[in-house]
């Protein structure tokens, strides 16, 4: 029988892996390879995640050595390097996961024409999510574009089981051989990325070490500790979900386990961390049906929204990258990013609101900014949340409503912990009292602290101005 090809993209684990298990099955031997395609080689991948790609490879490749097989490695493009690869193993049929994003799309259709003449076969399984994205729709046969309708059609549709984790991964005793061509993880350029000063750790075990303590620890507190950054009260899985090296049908199976141990607190939150995921699929749906929104807001609308521009939107957009914006909590997430390549999920809420309400600077400078420090960076659900920050997304948060961020941080920094620890000269300042998150309003503001860049109300009647101009027919009344 001919082997398989299994393409890793990513789906960087063995356990709960849904082309690997397919192969497996249906094919006596199998070549695991990764493709370094144009994206990873040039284009838009950040060094935090290039980091933490590299790790996990190196994790993947003694997985499959510690189960009699080898890691393949090519450069791309991919439709010729997997069509040679077939070629020189023999291989009927290449293995890899389905995809959304508009990048993977056309990576799989190059890979189909390539494999086409040669009588190739390409397998794209879903293994990314566990709803296929965009197969949910209403009754009139639309895409959900609210969540909370989405989120009932998700909760009621079916999901599959995790796949078990092999114990042997049987490949070609040629392809095993130190002559054939791969090329050693330590020699692509991409691959030696530094990543952020505190990158997040790499690999399926990390993954499995994460899930495992926030399991015991911060499950069953969920929905109470999620908005508070400085306690310990989220996953941290978000570049493990990009990267695959947790299967999401495995967290799901383990979650639900959870679930029917807790009380009725507990199964509160974990249904709360449930519904997390479903916001991961729902951004990948709307992702799937509208792959403009990468460069577009959702709601066309704000085509003509009046952003800032120029020197002005220059200056107020360095401020908040750099965390100097003299608002506390704005500046404590930048430099959280900055420093480790995350940010807690209610700061980069707040943070995005600053930057496209208070700020008025266009919300894609943001999300790039994101996509160029995030070890995880995900571009649905980036794309998503910056758009729902903004107010121009689907299922938007409106824009009228504006984040104060003196009251965000009072709210859910209340001791100051978070603010202390990613902003030094306010953790070092003596008359802080309970100015922390407002520090020009003490009687003797820290010197080495910049002052406001703005001020929340002008720049919240500002805000409101700006959507007025666009808001015409189509604009919802505040409320």
């Amino acid at each position: 029988m001919a082997p398989s090809i299994v393409w890793f993209r990513r789906n960087l684990r063995l356990d709960d892996n849904v082309p690997l298990d397919a192969a497996l099955r249906g094919h006596e031997s199998v070549v695991p390879v990764l493709v370094l395609d144009d994206q990873e080689r040039d284009e838009d991948v950040s060094p935090p995640r290039l980091r933490f790609l590299a790790e996990s490879l190196r994790e993947l490749e003694g997985e499959l050595a510690a189960r009699g097989s080898r890691l393949l490695v090519r450069c791309g493009p991919a439709g010729p390097a997997l069509a040679a690869l077939a070629r020189e193993t023999g291989a009927d049929t290449v293995y890899g996961h389905d995809d959304h994003e508009p990048h993977g799309r056309a990576l799989a259709r190059e890979v189909e024409a390539a494999l086409a003449p040669q009588g190739t076969r390409l397998r794209l399984l879903p293994d990314l999510h566990l709803v296929p994205p965009a197969s949910l729709r209403t009754d009139a046969g639309r895409l959900y574009t609210v969540f909370t309708p989405f989120l009932k059609r998700w909760r009621e549709a079916d999901k599959a089981a995790p796949r078990p984790t092999p114990p042997r991964v049987p490949t070609p005793d040629a392809v095993l051989a130190r002559t054939f061509l791969s090329i050693p993880l330590s020699r692509p350029r991409v691959l030696r990325a530094t990543g952020a000063p505190a990158n997040p750790p790499g690999g399926a075990r990390e993954a499995r070490r994460l899930w495992d303590r926030f399991r015991r620890t911060a499950l069953v507190r969920y929905a109470g500790d999620r908005d508070l950054p400085a306690a310990p009260g989220t996953s941290r899985l978000s570049p493990h979900l990009r990267f695959g090296t947790l299967g999401v049908r495995r967290l799901l199976a383990e979650a639900r386990d959870a679930w029917k141990e807790a009380d009725a607190a507990g199964r509160a939150s974990i249904d709360v961390f449930v519904s997390e995921l479903a916001w991961r699929e729902f951004y990948a749906s709307i992702l799937a049906e509208h792959p403009r929104v990468l460069t577009q807001s959702f709601r066309p609308e704000f085509d003509r929204f009046p952003w800032v521009a120029e020197e002005e939107a220059e200056e107020r957009f360095r401020a908040w990258r750099d965390g100097r914006t003299g608002y506390p909590i704005v500046d404590a997430g930048m430099r959280q990013l900055a420093h480790e390549g995350w940010m807690h999920n209610r700061v980069r809420m707040i943070v995005a609101s600053f930057l496209t309400k208070h700020l008025l600077v266009d919300w894609r400078r943001g999300e790039a900014l994101f996509r160029a420090r995030l070890a995880d960076g995900d571009p649905a659900s980036n794309n998503g949340g910056w758009q729902w920050s903004a107010g121009c997304g689907t299922d938007a948060q409106p824009f009228f409503r504006v984040f104060n961020p003196v009251l965000q941080g009072e709210r859910f920094d209340p001791d100051g912990a978070y603010v202390r620890r990613w902003v030094p000269e306010l953790s070092a300042w003596k008359g802080a009292g309970r100015n922390l998150h407002a520090p020009w309003r003490a009687p003797s503001p820290p010197v080495d602290y910049p002052a406001p860049v703005v001020d929340h109300a002008e720049a919240r009647a500002r805000a409101l101005a700006a959507f007025d101009a666009i808001r015409g027919a189509a604009g919802a009344p505040r409320r």
